[in-house]
């Protein structure tokens, strides 16, 4: 994952809600072309945000369970602020509703007490569609559950799932899934 836009977890309730945050690096490649004067994350990075937040809660609920979380549609997507380097923002991925494989999620980022962009996310779970015993999705499922840990080792959230005498190392090289 190039464009990692979660740097923590800070709460997680499966299969209910996400908090997790972002700090802006001045580093950041983009940055130099959005703006060379004003530098600014752009809009679809921080929508982005509350894509990979509302991903890995559908994945963590119940536990890793679908090989594919897939963003179907982004409805009332409102920006409201701009986040400059330094500054953190805080995303919140809420489940409101499931309906088979579909799930939509409210998710809203925020720096201090305003709000830079929101929208509700309509994402479907499902399998890779490869037959079984290729084990594409176990695959696929194992290394979301390595990155996970990988990417969160420190999180209150990624103790509280890891199983009991489970040797997930913080150094492993994040997988892209």
């Amino acid at each position: 994952m190039k464009y990692r836009q979660i740097d923590r977890i800070t709460e997680l309730t499966p299969g209910q809600r996400l908090v997790g945050e972002r700090t802006l690096a001045a580093d950041e490649e983009y940055l130099a072309d959005h703006f060379p004067r004003f530098p600014v994350m752009p809009g679809v990075m921080m929508l982005e945000a509350l894509h990979q937040a509302a991903v890995w809660l559908v994945r963590m609920s119940p536990e890793f369970d679908s090989a594919l979380v897939l963003l179907r549609e982004a409805k009332s997507v409102k920006f409201g602020d701009f986040l400059s380097p330094g500054e953190t923002l805080t995303v919140e991925a809420e489940i409101f509703k499931r309906d088979g494989a579909l799930t939509i999620v409210k998710a809203k980022a925020r720096k201090g007490d305003r709000t830079t962009v929101s929208a509700r996310l309509i994402l479907e779970s499902c399998s890779s569609g490869d037959p079984e015993h290729l084990g594409t999705d176990a695959d696929v499922q194992r290394l979301s559950r390595e990155q996970f840990f990988s990417l969160f080792s420190d999180s209150p959230a990624a103790m509280a799932l890891r199983r009991p005498g489970e040797n997930i190392s913080p150094t492993m090289t994040p997988h892209s899934v």
